[in-house]
């Protein structure tokens, strides 16, 4: 429960929501070159990085994700296609929910529902430039 408690999207958690995240999700290591998330495929997982970095690639270039961030959430969200291509840089720790714990444990805590919605929104900003005026 403390590596839970270390990642910031479930700062905010108490213990028996870090314990009902714990039992829904599993830490899985993946080798170096690993590709997690292919863009344009459907469903999937969603990851918090406990150890390592992956390397995301987007329409928009690459960027390098590390401990404590995630990704999957966009195509479990809406039932769309991936987004994004993720890879491992290195080797890493995940936290891993499949799409029903991912949507058990954002209906267990709306906190992390909203800290997540403000993470896809950021980088939904990110992305695509907002028109002016």
């Amino acid at each position: 429960m403390e590596r839970l408690r270390s990642v910031p999207l479930f700062g905010g958690c108490t213990d028996k929501e870090l314990q009902f995240i714990s039992s829904h999700a599993d830490e899985v290591d993946f080798a170096s070159g690993r590709t997690l998330c292919k863009k344009g495929e459907t469903g999937g997982d969603f990851f918090v990085i406990l150890e390592g970095s992956a390397r995301v690639e987007a329409g928009d270039g690459e960027r390098m994700l590390g401990p404590g961030e995630f990704f999957g959430e966009i195509a479990l969200l809406d039932n769309g296609p991936r987004t994004a291509t993720v890879v491992a840089a290195t080797p890493m720790r995940c936290l891993v929910l499949g799409h029903e714990q991912f949507r058990d444990v954002l209906h267990q805590n709306g906190d992390i529902a909203i800290k997540m919605l403000r993470a896809v929104t950021a980088r939904l900003r990110a992305a695509a430039a907002l028109p002016s005026g």
